[in-house]
């Protein structure tokens, strides 16, 4: 994929990222009562009780690695869709697959243990943006370390889907929301497949 004005940081984009970013700075500095940050995850058990956490959970993350790694595919796959979107219908779009992987991990709550646990991270919106780039640009080209050749966009985010489904089976005690994030890219999806 070539550098376009479509690849440079754009308003939401940026917003997003600066908004994660302060949010855990406070949150680490500041705000560092863990009744507030409990307040603010999203905990399926809890959530028809505390509804704005379907919301303030994409805010708070479980430390540094966790934000730069959820800002980093933001800032790669955010910005060309909120190009072609259109800025207000980006930051709804964002929104919609975040509280889609809330609402999955709801759904799934009653019969799965790993869907009953506190949820923290934009990881959700941001694989449902991933998969909006992949569905726009399914034949782009990733350069994707350590990968000595570039990879499809629409082949990247779906080894990326098929490992959280994966690992949401093998895996589901390992601290990470997995099937947040399959509810998400599902969302994501469905939103594209309805229009």
């Amino acid at each position: 994929m070539n550098l376009s004005p479509s690849n440079r940081l754009t308003p939401w984009v940026g917003r997003l990222i600066a908004a994660n970013a302060v949010v855990l700075l406070l949150l680490l500095t500041v705000f560092t009562s863990p009744s507030l940050q409990e307040a603010l995850r999203f905990a399926p058990d809890q959530a028809l009780h505390r509804p704005w956490t379907f919301v303030t959970y994409m805010f708070v993350h479980a430390g540094l690695l966790h934000l730069l790694v959820n800002m980093l595919m933001l800032f790669v796959f955010g910005p060309p869709v909120e190009h072609r979107l259109g800025g207000r219908a980006f930051i709804l779009y964002y929104l919609y697959c975040g509280i889609g992987a809330a609402v999955l991990c709801l759904l799934l709550s009653g019969f799965m243990a790993s869907a009953a646990v506190p949820v923290v991270g934009a990881s959700g919106a941001v694989l449902g943006v991933a998969v909006a780039f992949a569905m726009l640009w399914p034949d782009a080209e990733l350069l994707v370390f350590p990968l000595p050749m570039p990879v499809k966009a629409r082949t990247f985010i779906l080894v990326m889907v098929g490992l959280e489904v994966i690992l949401s089976q093998v895996a589901p005690n390992d601290g990470i929301a997995h099937l947040a994030h399959i509810g998400g890219a599902g969302f994501g999806f469905l939103f594209f497949r309805l229009q």
